[in-house]
């Protein structure tokens, strides 16, 4: 008997071809796991995302703090500016009601000799030597206050400076001091601006200057950041000389000194 093919007819399909299609299929089933598996993030990029977050923050950080900076500097420099413009305004209506006060007193006196007629005798030498040394001086005054007012501040203070140190002692040192100190507020020089201020305080207590040099001084020492002295000059201002406009002004400095809280 013979033995029956199994294989069925015509299916067209070779053993060796069979093996082929069953070895394929398990190398595709070998893979599928692998594809299945998540995709890992690279550790590289996470650092680079991490870094760059931390830069930005800090970066807001300096910003803020630059931003505060500006503001602190802005309200200093605001604060500097308005005190200069005080200064100026005050010194330019000093001047003003200085120069308007002199000259009706100008006018009365008059500061020409007559021509004479004869030689003078010993008797009227000294008279004519003090008229015309006081000519002399008012003239120099008057200089330096023109000086002061067209800002020209270093020859003010040279030309105030031959009054402080005429002999006999002039009756306008006590305002040629006091207009000198106004001039090197001006010019930045509190310490030669206070050494000037103190003088009249110091060498003419009674004279009308003497307030408001004392009052100067309250200033500069508020400029220079010493505010226990400036409160101290201030509030002396206020009890020697009540009903004054420096005890007005010394007054206002101190209510601006409380609500900046020095």
């Amino acid at each position: 008997m013979k033995q029956q093919n199994l294989m069925p007819k015509h299916s067209g399909l070779t053993p060796r071809m069979l093996a082929q299609a069953v070895a394929a299929t398990l190398l595709l089933a070998a893979g599928l796991p692998a594809l299945a598996e998540p995709v890992a993030v690279a550790t590289p990029t996470q650092n680079v995302m991490s870094e760059i977050m931390n830069r930005q923050q800090q970066m807001q950080v300096e910003l803020s703090e630059l931003r505060d900076l500006v503001e602190r500097q802005g309200h200093e420099l605001e604060m500097l500016k308005r005190a200069q413009k005080e200064t100026y305004m005050d010194t330019d209506q000093r001047i003003r009601a200085l120069d308007a006060a002199m000259r009706p007193a100008a006018g009365a006196t008059p500061v020409s000799l007559p021509a004479p007629v004869a030689p003078a005798t010993p008797a009227t030498q000294p008279a004519i030597v003090a008229q015309s040394a006081f000519a002399d001086d008012q003239a120099k005054y008057d200089q330096g206050l023109k000086l002061l007012r067209e800002g020209q501040y270093q020859p003010a203070v040279k030309m105030f400076d031959q009054v402080i140190k005429a002999s006999p002692p002039s009756a306008n040192r006590p305002n040629a001091l006091y207009w000198t100190g106004e001039a090197y507020v001006v010019l930045g020089d509190l310490k030669s601006a206070l050494n000037a201020f103190e003088q009249v305080v110091q060498d003419s207590p009674a004279h009308q200057k003497a307030a408001d040099a004392q009052l100067k001084i309250g200033y500069i020492y508020y400029d220079q950041k010493n505010y226990a002295r400036a409160r101290e000059i201030l509030n002396k201002v206020k009890t020697q000389f009540p009903g004054t406009q420096a005890a007005t002004l010394a007054e206002q400095r101190l209510k601006r000194m409380q609500s900046e809280g020095v």
